[in-house]
């Protein structure tokens, strides 16, 4: 890590205290890639080449156990699984999504983007903990 990071790593480390995870080298290494305070969409898999790239090596089941500790804690959300790619999130709060079937690629929706009418009854013994829609998108085939 460089000197000019350092207070990064810090705010970074005190983060994932905050959550009380203890700021392994791995956990400190994702939370700097990922948690930077811009809203972004990722699979594990883009990480670890983003990770890679910047000559530093962390294993694909790391960067899951990571990930999804980071979910458990809600440092992250999970969105949607394409097959077998989970899509991360760094915005936790409620909101909408779009998603690109061809790339699956997301795209944020604000909430009140969208409106209900009416809902479902909740089964007895849940409780309404948000709502959250993905809108599927395919190419238009134009002829």
């Amino acid at each position: 890590m460089h000197k000019d990071n350092y207070s990064n790593i810090m705010d970074i480390v005190e983060k994932l205290r905050n959550v009380n995870l203890r700021p392994t080298k791995q956990r400190i290494l994702l939370a700097n890639q990922i948690l930077d305070g811009t809203n972004k969409h990722f699979t594990a898999e883009t990480i670890q080449k983003e990770v890679l790239s910047k000559g530093q090596s962390i294993s694909l089941a790391t960067i899951y156990n990571c990930l999804n500790k980071f979910v458990s804690v809600g440092l992250l959300k999970q969105i949607d699984q394409q097959g077998e790619v989970t899509i991360f999130d760094t915005n936790v709060s409620c909101h909408h999504h779009f998603l690109n079937q061809e790339t699956g690629e997301l795209i944020d929706i604000e909430p009140d983007e969208i409106g209900f009418s009416k809902l479902p009854k909740i089964p007895n013994g849940f409780e309404n903990d948000g709502i959250e829609v993905l809108i599927k998108l395919e190419s238009k085939n134009l002829v």
